[in-house]
């Protein structure tokens, strides 16, 4: 199994790389080149016991465990204590180097962060070629906690702005140093013709094995997981979409993916999107992805190994992701596929065309090869979903016996059936998927996908609709009816402005045909009306009068 090379190249700063969930700009030391003088304090922290590390995974790699690929080492450093400070042009900056040697890639948690108004955070590598950043009060939380994606290489500077006439007081304390040692390499000495730690055997995503799925992909992402006080791992996992169509930011996983975790420690994990290459080859150019970090835990079950999380964010719509569809019927899947990230690397693809086998709370799927190769699961693809040929998840990964080089006979693994992830975990709404995913009580036993392009899309506005719903009087001031071809199910409504904020939103009842709503809050304007059933949805415009 060939090391990943997370290479990027040295870049001139005007194609220095941005990914994290930030509102972007330039770090003052990039804009003024003088500033780099006056900065000199560097805190050094020390590697881990990297042999009694590599001991440890040689016994944990070839289990249903998450794979680890980084240690967190305890450091409390205030930023603001260590930090060189300059006065600059209207404000104030502090800026400090963290280095930890040989790292392949670090991680920064904090336990207390906030960030007033105006300020900046900006962090990134040595070589100026990873910047992530700004971060702002945009990424205050109720928890005060903080944590990044990888940043690629051994040393990584913070640097912190605030105006001068801001006068609230920052908090920046970085907890703790995640020390990536692997799957993260990123000495140019080492440099090949590509990057990835999977097995060779594996088929990108954007192979024609891919074509039917195109969507379904870009509902998969990277998890960076705190799985327990020490260790740093990936699993894979995948948007999912609930009945309500309101695009929440539920991520399937796998239970196994948390075990040992402190709850605490959720607000540390780390999402990646769009981790794949363009093409079905791989290139020498590690893609950027986009990430969110933080979530809660709704619900969890053993017996089928499924997390559902909740990130703390909404995906932006930039991000181009989907929110994929399920089913939970009992009839097994006929053929499909699995995608996910095996040793943290960029998106993979893996094929069945037999029936899955019943495996009581699981599936048992066995993969074939195909055109391009012969697409398995490593550590690293835990939580990964399982779809049919309609493209709805019907499973998560557990593990199973597949490795590249294994008989055929044992190139399966075993996927957590939705079916028994739905009701049959426990009692209560923490075990069971069917609070989450059909909030609206529907009983549909399978569900649609969706995105931005669905979900509300201001081009395909139908102004007279008459098809589904009619609203009168349009323009308005104080009132709308609402003339509706009676639905099977709840209708959702959605009223959003101009700047597509929602500002109201209310549930109709199913086979209601007639609905009237109070206007009077509303200012003058143009507003977008949004209807979602579970059949379909449907935007009418709506004016509301001086």
């Amino acid at each position: 199994m060939k090391k990943i090379l997370c290479l990027i190249s040295i870049l001139f700063i005007s194609n220095t790389t941005f990914s994290q969930l930030s509102v972007g700009g330039m770090p003052k030391t990039f804009i003024n080149k003088n500033l780099s003088r006056f900065i000199s304090s560097t805190i050094e922290v020390s590697q881990p016991d990297l042999i009694s590390i590599k001991e440890e995974d040689d016994l944990n790699d070839n289990t249903f465990k998450t794979r680890r690929f980084g240690v967190t080492i305890p450091v409390g450093i205030d930023l603001f204590e260590k930090a060189d400070f300059i006065q600059v042009d209207k404000g104030r900056l502090w800026v400090l180097k963290i280095k930890s040697e040989n790292a392949q890639a670090l991680i920064l948690y904090s336990n207390n962060f906030y960030i007033p108004i105006s300020g900046e955070l900006f962090i990134y590598n040595s070589d100026y070629s990873q910047v992530i950043g700004a971060f702002t009060s945009l990424n205050n939380n109720e928890s005060k906690t903080f944590a990044t994606e990888l940043v690629y290489g051994d040393e990584i500077i913070l640097e912190y702005f605030q105006p001068n006439e801001v006068n609230e007081k920052p908090f920046i304390n970085i907890t703790e140093i995640g020390y990536a040692y692997r799957d993260c390499e990123y000495d140019m000495t080492k440099y090949t013709d590509e990057y990835g730690a999977s097995g060779s055997c594996n088929v990108n995503v954007n192979c024609t094995e891919g074509n039917n799925y195109r969507n379904a992909q870009r509902g998969v992402v990277r998890l960076q997981v705190r799985f327990d006080q020490y260790n740093i791992g990936w699993c894979t996992g995948s948007l999912v979409n609930n009945t309500s169509r309101n695009l929440a930011p539920y991520i399937l996983s796998a239970a196994h993916c948390i075990e040992g975790a402190n709850p605490n420690y959720y607000s540390y994990y780390v999402f990646y999107f769009n981790y794949e290459s363009p093409g079905c080859s791989t290139t020498s150019t590690e893609p950027t992805p986009k990430t969110l970090s933080g979530a809660s835990v709704k619900a969890q079950g053993e017996s089928s190994d499924f997390v559902l999380f909740l990130l703390n964010n909404n995906v932006p719509q930039n991000y181009n992701a989907y929110w994929n569809a399920w089913n939970v019927a009992t009839t097994p899947s006929q053929s499909g596929v699995a995608i996910h990230h095996p040793a943290g690397d960029i998106k993979k693809i893996s094929t069945y065309t037999s029936t899955l086998q019943d495996a009581s709370t699981h599936w048992k799927a066995q993969w074939v090869q195909t055109a391009t190769n012969y697409g398995i699961t490593e550590g690293g693809s835990s939580g990964c979903p399982l779809f049919n040929t309609s493209s709805q998840i019907v499973g998560t990964l557990t593990g199973g016996s597949s490795y590249c080089t294994a008989p055929i006979s044992d190139k399966n693994d075993y996927f957590g059936k939705l079916s028994y992830s739905w009701i049959s975990n426990g009692t209560t709404n923490a075990t069971r998927l069917k609070p989450w995913l059909d909030p609206i009580n529907s009983g549909v036993t399978q569900f649609r996908g969706d995105d931005y392009t669905t979900y509300l899309s201001i081009d395909n506005i139908d102004d007279n609709n008459q098809s589904y719903s009619k609203i009168y009087p349009n323009p308005t001031k104080n009132e709308i009816n609402i003339s509706l071809l009676a639905q099977p199910h709840p209708t959702d409504i959605i009223i959003y402005d101009a700047l597509l904020r929602e500002i109201f939103s209310q549930s109709i009842p199913s086979n209601t045909t007639n609905f009237s709503i109070s206007t009077n809050n509303l200012k003058s304007g143009y507003y977008i009306v949004k209807f979602n059933s579970l059949e379909k949805s449907w935007t009418n415009k709506l004016i509301i009068s001086e």
